[in-house]
């Protein structure tokens, strides 16, 4: 059993990206060809987007917007971020700025809008839609209109959860494990807003203009062809593969709700749009429950091992319960659309024999 299966992901898409690969590398048209122009055009439409902007990677596409709030805002804009989880949203966001403030997150293990500060006025709020689950994008923007802040959504691990996303802001990952993938690096910022497609766009290329002329300081963020084409090849499967990503998930929920229940955990989230990017529960004596897995062989991961806001280089401000709470319990199953039944029975098994085991 595998954590992730990128082997027979591909095999499963085989002659269709082996044709798209081909075809990209006899048009000699590597960097900003028809590939790149599809995907631009397909994914905004269907994740409810007028404008996509292709980068190399979600962590570039976050920094890329952030310099569109700093032309807005002015340098040293507040930047409010989940104390949980996403390191590389907090990385790309200190790059940027150095005024950043940590506020708790729910039992979704996203943003708490609940818990924003009244006092907080004038600039950015980047809420994470952490493991396939959707943060309250509606409150959010809610006190967003009512302090003059703007919303940049990291839909990295949300893919396919909402038919359209309401922010500022939604920016996408391709990396190889996501819900929708290419087969290495690739992200995206999506918008309803013109003049700010064409600014990132600028921005990614240099910050130069059509006619070459850079007009501010900009990146080198191109998106190639052969991960673009990859891309289209898996659009038109992917609320399939989420769809059985679902299922598996459902069946695991069935048993986990006959477990003495923590509230806080993915697995037992009452959120019916998570796309179970990754299958997250909390154990109060997790390293027992990794030595039973281990012996099981069962993989199983722990993505965010260390808190934050204790990380010296992420020290800020801070408003903290729950993540500071559940960083050492949070463990992720396997949940992939690629797992063989026998391998979903041998989770679900763990899991009947663990009925009795607090969570």
């Amino acid at each position: 059993m595998k954590f992730v299966d990128l082997q027979e992901e591909y095999r499963y898409f085989k002659n269709d990206i082996d044709n798209v690969v081909s075809e990209v590398l006899e048009s000699g048209q590597y960097l900003f060809g028809k590939q790149l122009e599809k995907l631009e055009h397909d994914f905004p439409k269907l994740m409810g987007k007028k404008y996509g902007i292709g980068v190399k990677n979600c962590t570039d596409a976050i920094s890329i917007t952030l310099r569109r709030v700093e032309q807005i805002k002015g340098k040293g804009f507040l930047a409010i971020l989940p104390n949980f989880g996403a390191y590389p949203t907090a990385v790309a966001t200190k790059l940027i700025t150095d005024q950043i403030y940590y506020i708790d997150v729910d039992d979704t293990m996203t943003l708490d809008p609940e818990k924003l500060p009244k006092d907080l006025k004038n600039g950015v709020i980047l809420p994470v839609n952490l493991f396939g689950n959707n943060c309250n994008i509606f409150e959010i923007q809610k006190y967003a209109r009512e302090n003059s802040m703007m919303v940049i959504e990291d839909c990295a691990q949300s893919c396919g959860s909402v038919k359209s996303y309401d922010s500022d802001f939604s920016l996408f990952s391709f990396y190889p494990t996501k819900n929708l993938s290419g087969m290495g690096d690739g992200g995206m910022i999506l918008t309803d807003f013109k003049d700010d497609m064409e600014y990132f766009k600028k921005l990614r290329f240099y910050g130069q203009d059509k006619g070459k002329v850079v007009l501010e300081y900009g990146v080198n963020s191109r998106m190639d062809e052969i991960q673009c084409g990859i891309i289209n090849v898996k659009l038109h499967k992917f609320q399939k593969l989420n769809d059985i990503r679902n299922s598996i998930a459902n069946r695991y929920n069935k048993i986990v709700k006959g477990m003495k229940i923590n509230k806080y955990g993915i697995g037992l989230s009452k959120n019916p749009k998570c796309v179970y990017h990754q299958y997250v529960l909390q154990f109060n004596e997790r390293d027992k429950i990794i030595e039973e897995l281990n012996k099981r062989d069962i993989p199983y991961m722990i993505h965010y091992p260390h808190h934050i806001p204790d990380m010296e280089v992420m020290k800020c401000g801070l408003n903290d319960e729950v993540g500071y709470r559940v960083n050492n319990k949070v463990l992720s199953l396997p949940v992939h659309p690629f797992m063989r039944e026998i391998e979903v029975q041998q989770v679900e098994e763990f899991l009947n024999d663990f009925k009795s085991y607090e969570v």
